[in-house]
């Protein structure tokens, strides 16, 4: 059966623009093209078609496809990474930078977008916030390896989409139920990724409910404490009741330790 938006397939790829390889899952196509990257897992990669993982034009050539199948695809900007805005090209003050010094080439991240920093004039830096290979057409070499059938390996491969880590989890009854660790809940984003996975897994798996349970256990309460211990009072002192709603509403408004789910990197597309 032909694939269609909402599976989940493991796919190879390698991209190429101008004649130069810039991403590839392969390793050894990584190591042969000099783009090499220690941090990054290479390996298939698992997508969920529709999902917007992996660029318009290469999303539109799978659909209609057998698993098994391999080939090339060339894609117009439009349809890769996009046409070149001029809006998208900005000019900052230096002090935007505290710690470290721009140079024109470099990749700066500034409000939380990333962009190349195109020239420097005085105080002064133009970044260019467009995707570098914005005007490019690119192509695409890929093999689709298989669709992931069984409901629960689909569900392990979402998790490990949409938070970027593994957790054990299991479905009974159309019932998924996912297990979290404690310090899950330090990672700002959580909460945002976690209603995502449960929307595409109730969609796409059949499912009446998602269960996230966080999980607590005796050798947690060490690591709890090194993260947030617990307030001394003064010698002989006891805390009321007021003051500690008083407390426990200002730590839950206050910033987290900024402790996230971890997780490893793989090659885009």
């Amino acid at each position: 059966m032909s694939l269609n938006k909402g599976d989940i397939i493991k796919l190879e790829y390698t991209g190429i623009v101008d004649g130069s390889v810039f991403t590839s899952t392969s390793a050894d196509v990584a190591k042969e093209n000099g783009i090499y990257d220690e941090n990054v897992t290479y390996g298939p990669r698992i997508v969920i078609l529709g999902a917007g993982q992996i660029v318009p034009g290469l999303e539109e050539e799978l659909i209609g496809k057998e698993p098994g199948q391999s080939g090339s695809v060339e894609l117009p900007p439009e349809k890769a990474y996009g046409v070149r805005d001029p809006e998208k090209i900005e000019t900052v003050m230096l002090n935007r930078f505290k710690d470290e010094k721009p140079y024109p080439g470099m990749r700066v991240s500034v409000d939380g977008k990333i962009g190349t920093v195109t020239r420097i004039v005085g105080r002064k830096a133009t970044i260019d916030f467009n995707h570098p290979f914005a005007d490019k057409t690119v192509r695409f070499d890929y093999k689709i390896l298989e669709r992931i059938e069984d409901r629960e390996e689909k569900l392990r491969a979402m998790i490990k989409i949409f938070s970027d880590i593994e957790l054990e989890s299991r479905i009974t009854d159309d019932v998924a139920e996912i297990t979290v660790p404690w310090e899950i809940s330090y990672f700002k984003d959580w909460l945002m990724i976690r209603r995502w996975l449960a929307d595409m897994a109730l969609r796409t798996l059949g499912l009446k409910e998602v269960r996230f349970v966080e999980r607590h256990t005796p050798e947690d309460r060490l690591r709890a404490e090194l993260i947030s211990p617990p307030e001394k009072h003064p010698e002989g002192s006891e805390s009321t009741d007021s003051d500690d709603t008083e407390k426990t509403a200002q730590k839950s408004g206050g910033e987290g330790s900024g402790e996230g789910s971890g997780g490893e990197s793989q090659p885009g597309a």
